[in-house]
C-alpha cells in the first residue's frame, strides 16, 4: 500500500521545521540515565528506543502545583493570567495518548477547566509506535480510551511512516512535504490497536471489601505514592487556600494527591472515608480498573508500566487484574 514516509535522516530537519513556531518536547535521556520529556534542541534529539518516560506527558497539562485562582478584595476571584504558547510534543506513545484522551474526559467535560483547555488546545500531539516489554499491560488490557494524536509515526527500518489525525496534523503535513515521499510498502500493526475498544455493557460484580488480596497488598504497599505520580492517568488534586497577612488577598492553589495518601479521604476532625491502607488500595484498584465519576465503567488503566518500574515495593496489580476482571482485560 501506498504510505507517507519519512526517512531517519530527515528528523533533525523534521524537528528543526517544527521548532520554528513552537517549543519542542519529547523522550531524552539524561546524564543519570533517565527518560523524562524534555526541550528537544539541535544538539538534543530524541530518545526513540525509550519505552516510557519517568514521568506521563500530563505533567503539561496538569501541573504537579499551581495557582488556580487569585483574590484581592477589590476584585474578587480571578483567573491567573497564564501564557500558554504552542508546544508540541513529539515521541508520545500509544498509552501515553490514551491517558491525555482520558485527562481530556475528565477535564473538558461538561465544565471545561480553563487551565487545563487552554494548555490543551496549545498542544500538538506527535505520536511513535513502540514494542512493549516485560512491564508493559496494553497488549493484554485492551482499553477503550482512544490513542489520538495530530500526527502518528510507525518505525521502520529505515524510516517512519506517517500518517495526520486531525486537521491540525494535516496543516503539520502539508507544511514539510518536502521531507516526505510516497512509498508502496507494508506498515506493521502498532499498539494503537489496543485502544479504542468497545467495553463489556454488563456491568461487573462488586468488589468484595474483604478480599484478602486487599491487605495481602496493603501489608507490602509504602503509601509513598510513586504509582499515581507517574501514572498517565491519576488525576486526583487537593485544592488549597492561603491568605496573605494584609488580609486582602489570597491565592488558591491546586496541587497532585494522592489516593494511598492517609490524608486523601481525611475530613476535619479527623473521620476519614479510608480509614486503613486495604481500603485505600482496593480504592486505587477500582480506580484503575473500574472507572469512577464521569469515566464510571471504563477503566483507566492504559498498560504503560509505569508503576510497576516505580514501586519501590515490587507491587504488581496485573495478575490480580487477569483474575478479577476475568474477560474484561
Amino acid at each position: 500500500m501506498a504510505i507517507q514516509f519519512i526517512a531517519y535522516g530527515n528528523l533533525e530537519a523534521l524537528l528543526e521545521r517544527m521548532r520554528r513556531s513552537s517549543e519542542v518536547h519529547g523522550p531524552v535521556c539524561g546524564d543519570d540515565g533517565v527518560v523524562r520529556f524534555a526541550a528537544l534542541t539541535p544538539d538534543k534529539l530524541p530518545d526513540l528506543s525509550a519505552v516510557r518516560t519517568l514521568l506521563p506527558p500530563k505533567k503539561y497539562l496538569l501541573h504537579p502545583q499551581e495557582t488556580i485562582l487569585k483574590y484581592s478584595a477589590g476584585a474578587g476571584y480571578q483567573l491567573p493570567e497564564e501564557p500558554c504558547p504552542p508546544l508540541v510534543l513529539f515521541g508520545l506513545h500509544p498509552c501515553d495518548l490514551a491517558g491525555i484522551n482520558c485527562l481530556d474526559r475528565i477535564f473538558l467535560s461538561d465544565v471545561p477547566d480553563p487551565l487545563y483547555a487552554a494548555r490543551r488546545s496549545a498542544l500538538t500531539l506527535i505520536g511513535l509506535s513502540c514494542t512493549p516489554d516485560e512491564f508493559c499491560s496494553c497488549h493484554n488490557c485492551c482499553s477503550p480510551l482512544k490513542a489520538l494524536s495530530d500526527l502518528f509515526l510507525v518505525s521502520l527500518d529505515n524510516g517512519f511512516a506517517v500518517s495526520s489525525g486531525s486537521r491540525r496534523g494535516v496543516e503539520l503535513l502539508a507544511a514539510m512535504m518536502d521531507l516526505v515521499e510516497e512509498q508502496e510498502i507494508p506498515v506493521p500493526e502498532d499498539t494503537r490497536s489496543f485502544f479504542g475498544q468497545d467495553v463489556l455493557k454488563q456491568a461487573p460484580p462488586e468488589l468484595d471489601v474483604d478480599l484478602p488480596e486487599w491487605q495481602e497488598f496493603a501489608d507490602h504497599c509504602l503509601g509513598c505514592g510513586a504509582c499515581s505520580i507517574c501514572c498517565p492517568t491519576c488525576s486526583c488534586f487537593d485544592v488549597l487556600e492561603f491568605g496573605a497577612l494584609d488580609g486582602n488577598s489570597a491565592i488558591r492553589i491546586r496541587q497532585w494527591d494522592n489516593c494511598l495518601f492517609k490524608s486523601h479521604a481525611q475530613l476535619a476532625g479527623g473521620a476519614s472515608f479510608r480509614k486503613n491502607r486495604a481500603e485505600r488500595f482496593r480504592y486505587r484498584y477500582l480506580h484503575k480498573y473500574r472507572g469512577f465519576g464521569p469515566m464510571s465503567g471504563i477503566p483507566t488503566c492504559v498498560g504503560c508500566g509505569r508503576c510497576r518500574t516505580a514501586c519501590p515495593a515490587g507491587l504488581d496489580l496485573r495478575p490480580l487484574a487477569e483474575r478479577l476482571e476475568g474477560e474484561r482485560l
